[in-house]
């Protein structure tokens, strides 16, 4: 009797599904470790233009920023998409962070979604008090959905929530648009 060396067909298949299974775990937690990666940077951005937003107040004595063409037009207070702009014959002739940037609150001229574009939204409320920014995570808690609805222009036909899918939110707001407990800290996120 002879003695062959080598592998079963069998022994084969069996080596290949298990190198299956362990590269689409290996591929899930890499798209998983990428979304979060994104989420991160969504937060930072809103919390950068927060403080772009609080040094313009300082120097203007309001949140409005029509006063240098950004934002959506025919609002005339510099809200809708923070990153976007078409031009000087459209709604959106300069972007709001590219009004910042020009004026020297902010670092960056163009700061948007990592993946949507355009993404960010700003929305100006309370005479030119109150602002809210949001963004769309991938990976949002409970607590951030329930707070983009609680900043101003949350919810509503037009709001950030309800119309544009919005899930995360930074408010300058002392505490959320329907009075109760819930107030915001110093980084724009609302206690618990």
């Amino acid at each position: 009797m002879t003695n062959k060396n080598g592998f079963t067909l069998i022994e084969l298949l069996v080596v290949i599904v298990i190198i299956g299974v362990l590269a689409s775990l290996g591929i899930s937690s890499y798209d998983s470790a990428i979304s979060k990666t994104r989420d991160t940077k969504r937060r930072s951005d809103l919390a950068e233009i927060s403080k772009a937003l609080d040094r313009y107040y300082l120097k203007y004595g309001t949140y409005r920023l029509d006063q240098f063409g950004a934002g959506w037009s025919a609002t005339k207070c510099g809200c809708g998409w923070m990153g976007y702009e078409s031009g000087p014959t459209t709604y959106y002739e300069r972007a709001v962070t590219r009004g910042l940037f020009e004026e020297g609150f902010l670092e960056r001229p163009l700061i948007d979604d990592p993946q949507q574009n355009p993404g960010y939204m700003i929305y100006i409320c309370e005479g030119g008090t109150v602002y809210s920014i949001s963004a769309t995570l991938e990976n949002p808690t409970a607590e951030d959905t329930a707070d983009a609805q609680k900043v101003c222009n949350g919810t509503g036909s037009n709001g950030v929530v309800s119309r544009y899918g919005k899930n995360y939110a930074v408010t300058n707001a002392a505490c959320d648009v329907d009075a109760t407990s819930s107030c915001a800290d110093a980084d724009g996120k609302f206690s618990h």
